[in-house]
């Protein structure tokens, strides 16, 4: 799968030709497919732009649904979702040709996914440039990355990696075990995690420009002049979670 830096170098050459997409696309197309899918699958998609929402199931089948749009007919035309599937991996990308030499801006394009998935799937990837992201119901391990777009995790229930560059994170767990694994980061955007009470974890986290507040009784230690991290244990400790941000705040509450 390729990684988020290609997708930011991708944004700023066709920057000019979606920065209208919202008002402007009226050209659509609409697909949906199910697959045959085993419990513990792998999942990676890779969108520019567009949402994409993700939701466990109990079904050993994938329901992809995604809907393509455009400012025109031939815009429409250029924009390319690849789809490689078997019983045990699913890998989705998504590719905007300019549309010829003299087409300066790029093309417009916006692809928008719904999935269904078996619960108990991985999500090894997935990245968007400018678009949302919306996890809910799956147990399996997650990794989640946007440039422009809010990310939602729902339902968390085994390690969870994030990352976005202009947007907010919600992170709702449901367990923690010793071995859970919980890391994100942001540049421009506020992280809030929220928590079972009963399960122990340790707890490491910073800010450059913001402000960090839990309801675990973890001390908050201010910078001087600038930022500040909260660093210990909740309860025996146990899974370990670590959040950072440079402008915006952390907060990691109870459910």
């Amino acid at each position: 799968m390729n990684t988020m830096q290609k997708w930011v170098g991708l944004v700023s050459a066709v920057a000019i030709g979606f920065a209208s997409l919202a008002l402007q696309a009226d050209e659509t197309k609409s697909y949906s497919e199910t697959y045959d899918f085993a419990e513990n699958g792998n999942i990676n998609l890779g969108n520019i732009n567009g949402s994409i929402e993700v939701t466990g199931w109990d079904k050993d089948e994938i329901e992809l649904n995604y809907t393509v749009r455009a400012d025109s007919a031939d815009d429409l035309e250029n924009v390319k979702v690849e789809v490689k599937h078997s019983k045990q991996d699913l890998d989705i990308e998504v590719d905007i040709s300019s549309g010829g030499f003299m087409n300066w801006g790029g093309s417009s394009g916006e692809v928008s996914f719904e999935l269904k998935v078996p619960r108990g799937v991985s999500i090894n990837s997935i990245e968007s440039v400018n678009g949302s992201i919306n996890i809910s119901g799956v147990s399996g391990e997650i990794k989640a990355e946007t440039v422009n777009g809010k990310i939602v995790i729902d339902n968390v229930a085994n390690d969870v990696k994030f990352g976005t560059v202009n947007g907010n994170v919600k992170v709702y767990v449901d367990k923690l075990s010793s071995s859970s694994r919980l890391k994100g980061d942001t540049v421009n955007g506020d992280i809030e995690v929220y928590l079972p009470e009963n399960d122990g974890f340790d707890l490491k986290s910073d800010t450059v420009n913001g402000d960090l507040s839990n309801d675990f009784g973890i001390e908050v230690d201010e910078g001087q002049y600038v930022g500040a991290d909260m660093k210990g244990s909740y309860k025996n400790g146990g899974a370990r979670l670590k959040f950072d941000t440079v402008n915006g705040d952390i907060d990691v509450n109870k459910k």
